[in-house]
């Protein structure tokens, strides 16, 4: 049985499409460099894709596709990640049963077909497709570039084309040398990066971006977005534009050029759409590979939530505006950071505003403009920390202090004390769970006495990914899923569960979700849950308590937003953690 090797030389020869002559030269060129036949055939010029892939088709007795003329279905592509599809080329074509049909441009390499294989759980069916039409619809899928950045990348060359003598371009590819701050400021001005970096910052509104990550590789700059809490790589592009675009973005946001070494912060604003203004907060980050920019954005365009829309459930909403009424106390939202604390917080300070109250916030730094609200932008540089400030706050008789985080023993212990002493407190604090946050304080030094005479209630939160309103689709729960999820344990009476699933369209990024919504637990302090704290019982007994006593977790509230249709069930898992059953009641 002749080898694959043969079989192609065989009908190469056959069809007329290569010389004798040309076969022995690619053969010679194999035995010298190495590498596969059919690359090196397409290399040398000696046959053209097509032709090849034809010849590939029948020699493996694999089918062939023309993938332009082929619609994919959205649903198939996420089983491979972009990246993974560009690192193989390889594009996921269709799926039936356990089995995944795969188009390739080298259906040979077992190790591809192993790896994917390994990657998805399905068995690899190949079938053989040009490699630039695999590289197209790679383009074509996971990418919905606008013709605005096309534009600017079509651009970039012409900054190098412009540096001409040996000093620039020095300049530009060492980050870490002592350049002159001038040369760089005009290299900064040239309108290629002007158009580049206005594009980066345009898309990133335009796709309700959180933020945006330039980072510096070995031998590329990254651009990534994090859209509704998830980081997508956007583009890759040339290293040497690097120091012309960070220092782009330091020039705008009034940092040091000059300055590689330490870490800066900064901010700038710019108008998007003739009209739609946006807050940007800069962080510049010396990392091993040059220095890392994160844009931190905040559309002032979009205000205030009232706090009726954020989603809390009913009685949660109730137990928060009964805290909120009252005339002093302290009341924290915790999580993680982009967990939406800032916006719980924002919203309880509109809902409570009114010109008869004098209202304080402290920030670093200050994330939105209220009106009617005294914000201090803290600068710990000169000695204006949270601390410096509430003492200063406090002898200006406010009734509502709102704190932008309790970082230190310092801060809290003031912000205790003001809670004590006629204040309504409103912070946030870096913790998991609303329980946590009780042992949290009691690690930072407030004793359990003090915690029960000033906490009025606590907010624990995420923010999870709405399903796509424009491509969703039902999708049945098997009842033993239910059950494990603690579906059944929520809605007993329920035997059949239908959710919805997005299975990707262009408006949601082929993601299948569009937009956020907050999930909570409202912790508030009865007299049950003050006994556990004064006796240190531990976070396990106060979130026990808490339950029995009507709290709805963050993953009840979660299950009870995906059967609502508002998210999937998947989304609801990926960000909470699962309950413990609830002890029953001993009977006498």
């Amino acid at each position: 049985m002749l080898s694959f090797k043969d079989r192609l030389q065989e009908i190469l020869i056959r069809d007329k499409l290569i010389d004798p002559e040309d076969l022995k030269k690619a053969l010679d060129e194999q035995r010298k460099s190495g590498g596969e036949l059919s690359k090196i055939l397409v290399r040398l010029k000696l046959i053209a894709e097509d032709a090849l892939t034809q010849v590939l088709s029948e020699s493996l007795g694999l089918p062939q596709i023309n993938i332009s003329r082929f619609g994919i279905d959205p649903a198939i592509l996420q089983i491979i990640s972009k990246d993974v599809s560009q690192k193989y080329k390889v594009l996921p074509i269709s799926l039936m049963g356990d089995n995944l049909t795969l188009a390739m441009a080298d259906p040979l390499n077992i190790f591809v077909m192993d790896n994917i294989k390994t990657l998805t759980g399905y068995k690899i069916n190949p079938i053989i497709a040009r490699s630039h039409d695999i590289e197209s619809a790679i383009q074509k899928y996971y990418f919905e570039a606008s013709q605005e950045s096309e534009e600017a990348s079509s651009q970039l060359d012409e900054i190098i084309k412009d540096i001409k003598d040996e000093e620039d371009m020095e300049l530009i590819n060492d980050i870490h040398s002592s350049v002159d701050s001038r040369a760089v400021e005009h290299l900064t001005e040239e309108a290629p990066i002007i158009r580049l970096c206005d594009t980066i910052i345009q898309q990133a509104v335009i796709a309700k971006a959180s933020d945006v990550f330039i980072e510096p590789l070995e031998k590329a700059v990254r651009v990534r977005y994090r859209i509704d809490g998830v980081i997508r790589e956007i583009d890759r592009m040339a290293k040497v534009i690097h120091l012309p675009l960070i220092s782009r973005i330091k020039v705008i946001s009034s940092l040091d050029i000059s300055e590689h070494r330490l870490p800066q912060d900064g901010r700038f604003k710019t108008i998007i759409s003739g009209n739609k203004e946006v807050d940007f907060r800069v962080n510049v980050l010396p990392t091993a590979m040059g220095e890392k920019i994160v844009l931190r954005i905040l559309d002032q365009s979009s205000s205030v939530l009232d706090i009726d829309q954020l989603g809390f459930e009913p009685q949660s909403l109730y137990r928060l505006k009964e805290c909120s009424t009252k005339p002093h106390g302290m009341i924290l939202a915790c999580g993680p950071t982009g967990s939406g604390k800032t916006t719980t917080l924002y919203s309880i300070l509109k809902s409570v505003d009114s010109s008869e109250r004098n209202i304080v916030t402290v920030e670093d730094p200050v994330e939105y403009q209220m009106k009617g609200l005294n914000q201090v932008n803290i600068k710990p540089s000169i000695g204006l920390t949270f601390a410096a400030s509430l003492r200063s706050i406090l002898r200006q008789d406010p009734d509502i202090i709102m704190i932008g985080e309790i970082r230190d023993s310092e801060t809290l212990d003031i912000a205790v004390k003001a809670a004590l002493t006629g204040h309504l407190v409103l912070s946030s604090l870096h913790t998991t769970t609303a329980a946590g946050s009780v042992i949290r304080m009691e690690n930072m030094g407030v004793a359990p006495f003090l915690i029960c005479s000033s906490l009025l209630g606590i907010v624990a939160q995420r923010l999870i990914r709405k399903v796509c309103p424009h491509c969703a689709q039902p999708q049945d729960v098997l009842l033993s899923v239910a059950q494990r999820v603690g579906l059944s344990r929520l809605y007993p009476e329920e035997k059949d569960f239908v959710f919805l699933k997005g299975v990707g369209c262009k408006k949601c990024f082929k993601t299948g979700y569009m937009g956020r919504v907050g999930i909570t637990e409202i912790l508030t302090l009865s007299p049950r849950i003050r006994e556990i704290i004064l006796a240190r019982g531990g976070e396990l007994k106060i979130k026990e308590a808490a339950r029995k006593e009507g709290m709805k977790t963050m993953r009840e509230d979660g299950l009870s937003k995906a059967k609502a249709r508002l998210t999937t069930l998947e989304e609801v898992l990926r960000v909470t953690a699962p309950d413990e059953p609830l002890k029953e009641k001993s009977q006498k």
